[in-house]
């Protein structure tokens, strides 16, 4: 169990939303969800220290997945982030290509979850 380790969950499909918070309230995170960038980013702003890692799908409404993990890298270099997308990591950006950064395939099911976090903590 983490408990009281807050991730950041940036996904705008409500269903894969749904599903990612059960999966991850089951392992012990408290979850703040935003369903854009523009959300997300307001809330990295207001306490980014406390999350433990962010998770950023691709395919958000107001722009792309990796601008936003870029955007809160800068707001705190060491975050790590788990990036969910159904169309594998060959358009990433290069700058995300380190040891706290996994790319997830979407769909994924709760041992994959845990196990991308795993990875990046």
């Amino acid at each position: 169990m983490v408990a009281n380790l807050k991730i950041l969950l940036v996904e705008d499909e409500v269903l894969v939303a749904a599903i990612a918070v059960d999966a991850l309230e089951e392992l012990g995170y408290q979850i703040i969800e935003a369903t854009t960038a523009k959300a997300a980013l307001e809330a990295a702003a207001s306490d980014i220290g406390s999350f433990a890692l962010a998770i950023v799908d691709v395919g958000l409404p107001d722009g792309r997945g990796d601008t936003l993990a870029l955007e809160l890298r800068r707001m705190r270099e060491d975050l790590p982030i788990i990036i969910a997308t159904g169309h594998g990591d060959s358009g990433l950006d290069e700058r995300l290509r380190n040891k706290q950064t996994f790319v997830l395939g979407k769909p994924y099911d709760i041992s994959q979850l845990h196990a991308a976090i795993k990875s990046v903590a």
